[in-house]
């Protein structure tokens, strides 16, 4: 990550840490909690076909979502679509949400999160250093209690 004089960064396409979030689910960090006082984290994410998330919300940030290539089907609050690449989201604070891949092709996306908060709940589980079906349910819970991340349902569609 190169810094700039004037306060900021510029983090290049190959650049941030990365971590499986998933096994062939690869999650780059392009700017992390710390880097930025608090205010903003962004990370991008190559998704699976037939990989998504459960049914979650975040009680302390907003989420952005850009899809860069691919379809998702998408679930705010009570509406279900898909969105394809070139799509934006904005999902609130407290506002029930997940996405799954259901396309023909891998999704690449970009996740911000603002203010950071809850992003630290994805920079901790990248710390341990094991993808996500590895972490035992007491540390996800933990974490997820600590990050404001609550879990809702896994099967929602």
């Amino acid at each position: 990550m190169m810094s700039m004089n004037t306060g900021g960064y510029i983090v290049s396409a190959e650049q941030g840490p990365v971590w499986e979030m998933e096994p062939g689910r690869p999650t780059t960090f392009k700017l992390l909690s710390g880097q930025t006082g608090g205010s903003v984290a962004v990370f991008e994410e190559v998704v699976p076909i037939e990989a998504g998330t459960p049914l979650h919300l975040h009680r302390t940030s907003d989420e952005i979502i850009y899809i860069l290539t691919g379809e998702l089907m998408v679930k705010i609050g009570n509406s279900t679509t898909h969105v394809s690449a070139g799509a934006w989201m904005f999902i609130a604070r407290g506002t029930p949400h997940g996405w799954k891949n259901r396309g023909p092709e891998p999704v690449q996306a970009a996740f911000i999160f603002s203010p950071a908060d809850d992003a630290k709940f994805f920079e901790e589980l990248r710390l341990l250093a094991r993808p996500i079906p590895s972490i035992d349910s007491a540390t996800l819970e933990a974490l997820c209690k600590q990050h404001g991340y609550e879990l809702i349902a896994f099967d929602w569609d």
